[in-house]
C-alpha cells in the first residue's frame, strides 16, 4: 500500500515538473510553422505532407508523384483519357488547396500535416502501383490551372451512381467520377467537364482534347456467285424405242449434313470496378479552415483497447475510440476515426498565442507520461 502511494508521487512529481516547465520553443508550434506558409496560386507546391493513419507519421512527398499515386486509387484506369485528365485537375486542386490552407493538424510528434491518406481528404497507398494512364493524364494536365476568382478551390469529388449520365448530379461543389466517364464518351474535354460540375470556374492552359478513336466502318459482305441451274434429265419415252434403251441416272445422294457445332456457353458480365469515391461522408462542403488555426493533435492508438486520443490546445485530452489496431488498421477503421474527430467540437482560436502554446505543451507532455504509464504496465490512482 505504502509502495504504491510513493510510486504514485514519484510520478505525480514527475508529471508535475512537466506542468511547470518552461514553454519557451515548443516543439509542436514550431513543427506547426512548417505548413501553411506556401500561397502561391499559379505554381503547384514542390512538396506535400501526408498523415499516414496505420502508424501515425507524417510522410513529405513529391507533389506530383502524390497525385499520379492518387489518381490511380480514386479514378480508373480504362477510362476515357478527358475523364482520366478532369480527375488529375480535380485530385490536383484538392490537394493544392489543403496545402496552402492548413487546418491546423499536428501527429503525436508535434509534425504537421496537410492531407490524410484515406477518404478523409485522398486516397494514397504507395504500396500500390501508379499506373501509366493516370501519370500521363497528370502530366498532361500539370500547367493546367483551375480557378475561382483567381484562386486555388477545393474541388470535392464522389464516385457517384454507377454509369449515371454526364453532369447528372451536379450539385455545384463536388465532381461525380462515373459522371466525368460518361462525359468523356460523350466527347466532352477535361476542361469542359470541370465547368459542369464547378459552376464559375476557369481553366485556363488546358491540354488539346484527346481525339477519340475513329469507329471502324462495317465490311461489306461479299455477293455470293450465283450457281449454275443444272437441267433435268428427260424422262424415257413410252413408245417403242429405235435405239438402245439407256437406263436412267439414279439420283445423287447427298452427303450427310455436318453436325451443328455447340456455342460456348456466354461468360458472366465481368465485375463493376468502382472508383475510390473522392471524400466520403460529405453532405456539404466544410467551411474554409483560419487563417490562423488552432492546433489540434491527432493519435491513432496501435491497440485497440486504448483509445485514441485528441488533444487540443484549448483544453485537456479529450479520449475518442477509434476501434482501430495494428492487424485491422486500414481504410475504414481510419474513416470511422475521423468521423469522430469530425463530429467533436472544434476548439476556440481566441485564446492567446502564448497560453495556447503553454496548453499544448502541457497536453503534449501529459499525454507522453501517461503512456509511459501505461507502457510499464503500473496502474495509479492518483485521486487515491
Amino acid at each position: 500500500m505504502h509502495r504504491s502511494r510513493r510510486v504514485a508521487s514519484a510520478f505525480a512529481a514527475i508529471l508535475l515538473g512537466v506542468m511547470l516547465a518552461p514553454v519557451a520553443a515548443p516543439a509542436p508550434l514550431s513543427a506547426a510553422g512548417e505548413c501553411g506558409i506556401y500561397q502561391s496560386e499559379t505554381v503547384p507546391p514542390p512538396t506535400i505532407r501526408i498523415y499516414r493513419t496505420a502508424t501515425g507519421a507524417v510522410d513529405t512527398v513529391d507533389f506530383r508523384t502524390y497525385l499520379k499515386n492518387v489518381l490511380s486509387r480514386e479514378w480508373i484506369s480504362s477510362w476515357t483519357t478527358e475523364s482520366l485528365r478532369s480527375g488529375a485537375l480535380a485530385v490536383k486542386n484538392y490537394a493544392w488547396y489543403q496545402v496552402i490552407h492548413w487546418r491546423g493538424y499536428l501527429n503525436s510528434t508535434g509534425k504537421c500535416f496537410d492531407v490524410f491518406d484515406s477518404t478523409r481528404d485522398q486516397h494514397y497507398d504507395p504500396s500500390r502501383p501508379t499506373y501509366a494512364a493516370m501519370a500521363a493524364a497528370v502530366d498532361a494536365t500539370w500547367g493546367t490551372l483551375a480557378h475561382k476568382g483567381g484562386r486555388v478551390f477545393a474541388t470535392y469529388y464522389n464516385a457517384g451512381a454507377a454509369y449515371e449520365a454526364c453532369g447528372a448530379n451536379a450539385n455545384g461543389w463536388q465532381m461525380f467520377q462515373w459522371g466525368t466517364q460518361a462525359c468523356g464518351l460523350a466527347g466532352k474535354s477535361a476542361a469542359q467537364i470541370m465547368t459542369i460540375y464547378y459552376p464559375g470556374v476557369t481553366v485556363t492552359a488546358a491540354p488539346p482534347a484527346a481525339t477519340p478513336p475513329p469507329t471502324p466502318s462495317p465490311s461489306p459482305s461479299p455477293t455470293p456467285t450465283p450457281r449454275p441451274t443444272p437441267k433435268p434429265t428427260p424422262a424415257p419415252s413410252a413408245g417403242p424405242s429405235t435405239g438402245p434403251s439407256v437406263a436412267p441416272t439414279p439420283a445423287a445422294t447427298p452427303p450427310p449434313a455436318a453436325p451443328m457445332p455447340t456455342a460456348p456457353p456466354t461468360p458472366p458480365p465481368p465485375p463493376v470496378v468502382t472508383p475510390g469515391g473522392g471524400q466520403i461522408g460529405l453532405a456539404a462542403p466544410p467551411p474554409p479552415p483560419p487563417p490562423d488555426p488552432e492546433p489540434i493533435i491527432i493519435a491513432v492508438s496501435a491497440q485497440p483497447e486504448i483509445p485514441s486520443i485528441e488533444v487540443t490546445a484549448a483544453g485537456a485530452p479529450r479520449m475518442v475510440s477509434a476501434e482501430v489496431d495494428s492487424a485491422t488498421m486500414g481504410k475504414h477503421a481510419a474513416v470511422r476515426f475521423e468521423r469522430l474527430v469530425d463530429a467533436a467540437p472544434q476548439p476556440s482560436i481566441t485564446t492567446p498565442a502564448t497560453s495556447r502554446q503553454a496548453a499544448l505543451r502541457l497536453v503534449v507532455m501529459r499525454l507522453v507520461v501517461e503512456r509511459a504509464i501505461d507502457n510499464l504496465g503500473i496502474r495509479i490512482d492518483l485521486g487515491s
